[in-house]
């Protein structure tokens, strides 16, 4: 059983600044517990309520003994504590953070790589990873004005998806840019002002697709480095359309173009 000093050092982890203190994060739910622990990421803990007496459950638990997880039996009590859902399925693991370089996936022969420039809302950039991810995308860069990768809205929004893309957050554009220009990279920014619609460009492996924030769009700064600024046609009244689901029309669309 969980104890209450166990508990509590558990619970703390649905705070950012003790994510950042101990390289943790908390994940709820048995498909990203699943999904978590099938990766290569390392999961220290599982916890369930044995109530929670499914086949599916089951399947987790004897994956985590084969993986030698520390296993924790929770109460109903416990679980309202350590829930971020209002309809919990009472399975939670503590998840050790990973940590992926710039240098290290950058060596690798990338045909497309998403960029993502100060994006705030959680569920967003969890929907877009997960939408990468299906596409095929080989690595998402974060600068450094992005919502945190382990929020857990973020995490329960990729549906999995942080557990199979390698996503690298804090990077410093003004020196990444560069760097991929160097190596080739064909750089193109979505932005509502660009002056070509995204259907009308050729694409050339390797491309970097820059996605701006919700409201501010792509830092200026940034459109030197850019090869071609590109922009989604509009036909009806909307003023705009959120990250989530520009990013999706357009990794859909490049991802077709250069495969």
């Amino acid at each position: 059983m969980l104890s209450k000093s166990h508990l509590k050092k558990i619970t703390v982890l649905k705070n950012k600044k003790f994510r950042d203190q101990r390289k943790q994060f908390l994940i709820e739910g048995l498909r990203n517990c699943l999904e978590a622990i099938q990766s290569d990421f390392i999961v220290e803990t599982l916890l369930f309520n044995q109530e929670n007496d499914s086949q599916n459950l089951n399947e987790l638990i004897n994956l985590a003994l084969k993986k030698n997880v520390e296993l924790v039996e929770i109460t109903k009590s416990d679980i309202k504590g350590l829930a971020d859902t209002v309809h919990s399925q009472g399975v939670f693991c503590v998840v050790q953070k990973k940590q992926f370089s710039t240098d290290s996936i950058l060596k690798k022969m990338n045909e497309f790589i998403v960029i993502i420039d100060s994006g705030q809302d959680p569920g967003n950039l969890g929907t877009l990873i997960r939408t990468c991810d299906w596409f095929g995308v080989n690595a998402v860069f974060l600068s450094s004005g992005n919502v945190e990768l382990y929020n857990p809205k973020v995490v329960r929004s990729t549906m999995g998806s942080i557990f199979h893309l390698p996503v690298v957050e804090g990077v410093d554009l003004n020196l990444f840019f560069p760097r991929i220009k160097k190596r080739g990279y064909h750089i193109f920014a979505a932005d509502v002002k660009g002056q070509h619609f995204y259907h009308q460009v050729n694409y050339e492996k390797p491309v970097a697709l820059i996605l701006g924030n919700e409201s501010r769009g792509i830092n200026k700064d940034i459109f030197q480095f850019v090869e071609k600024i590109i922009k989604l046609p509009a036909f009806g009244k909307a003023e705009s359309l959120n990250i989530a689901s520009a990013g999706a029309v357009l990794v859909s669309h490049i991802c077709l173009k250069i495969n």
